[in-house]
């Protein structure tokens, strides 16, 4: 009983008091049948004691068992209001902490507020290298409306401006210098097509609108200087120039204009099917059959449908045997 808490002690002290007076009171009465009624059974006494006994030890369990139930509940409670003391210290801690959070996310923002600042300054300054010019203006404005710098935003948007024009400008150049080559290997359909992508890229650029003319000047250029050369090899009867004007010109003469020239270009072309069949003959006069083969060859080659590729063609093979025979000679004299 000692251990039990102190403020039932006196309840335990009391019910033992009870008890041990019930037993004492059930064992007197048990004595008090046997020696009254030593010959003739008398239930009651016995009876009685029994009962004293047993009510005073069932008073005992019973009184024993409330006293705890009321125990652990007064335990719980105690507890339960331990818990309900701790609960309202974590909420007060927990107030503390959110408020230190709070002030702890402000104050990373601010540390870390020219970090984040330099991060996209660079991330702007890397959209520029790559000529991502919409991003570069995205993130400008981005600086504008998160971090308030609407100084050194609109700063960094002239700066992409100047850059922009800067990059535009060396392409415009080096596609304006690609164009020239074109024309000067007279290239103009490669040309043509720069100027068009030219003018689809920036159709309202005062550098790129006057290209179309200007390309139409250098073509018409071309043409007047190869007429003017095909004029000069006719009249100094330059065979070989001319025919090679001629056939830089097709590239230029309209059906008409290809017709005004047919007379001409047909007393050039006879002029140089005469030359090679002079040439010819004077290689299989002087027996130079090798000459003669690569005269024959060339005007087979140039006029296939003349009279004369006909005769050619039939005196080959007799030029080829003579060539063979004459080969050894000519390397030996080469030798010596």
């Amino acid at each position: 009983m000692n251990s039990l808490p102190g403020r039932f002690g006196h309840w335990y002290f009391i019910v033992g008091i009870c008890a041990l007076a019930s037993v004492l009171a059930g064992v007197g009465l048990i004595g008090y049948g046997l020696v009254e009624t030593p010959t003739t059974i008398n239930p009651w006494p016995y009876i009685g004691g029994i009962a004293a006994i047993v009510l005073g030890f069932f008073a005992t369990a019973v009184i024993s068992i409330l006293i705890k139930i009321e125990s652990n509940n007064a335990r719980q409670l105690g507890e339960l209001r331990d818990l309900h003391e701790t609960i309202h210290k974590q909420l007060a801690r927990l107030d503390v902490l959110v408020t230190n959070s709070e002030i702890s996310d402000l104050a990373k923002s601010l540390v870390h507020r020219d970090h984040e600042l330099d991060s996209l300054r660079q991330t702007i300054r890397g959209s520029v290298r790559r000529e991502d010019w919409e991003g570069a203006y995205h993130l400008a404005d981005e600086m504008e409306r998160r971090f308030g710098y609407r100084e050194e935003a609109a700063q960094i948007r002239d700066e992409i401006h100047d850059s922009k024009a800067e990059a535009i400008t060396r392409r415009l150049n080096e596609a304006m210098a690609l164009i020239d080559e074109h024309c000067r290997k007279s290239e103009w359909q490669l040309a043509r097509s720069e100027v068009d992508r030219l003018l689809k890229l920036l159709p309202d650029d005062p550098r790129v609108t006057p290209l179309p003319g200007r390309l139409k000047a250098l073509w018409e250029e071309r043409k007047n200087g190869l007429l003017a050369d095909w004029r000069q090899a006719v009249q100094r009867h330059d065979v070989d120039r001319a025919i090679e004007v001629l056939r830089d010109l097709d590239l230029y003469m309209t059906p008409d204009e290809a017709q005004e020239l047919q007379d001409s270009a047909r007393s050039v072309f006879k002029e140089k099917l005469m030359q090679l069949g002079v040439q010819f003959r004077f290689a299989v006069t002087e027996h130079r059959w090798h000459d003669a083969l690569e005269a024959g060859a060339q005007l087979i080659r140039e006029f296939p449908n003349s009279r004369m590729a006909t005769e050619v063609r039939e005196r080959l093979d007799i030029l080829r045997e003579r060539a063979k025979h004459q080969e050894p000679k000519a390397v030996q004299t080469g030798a010596a």
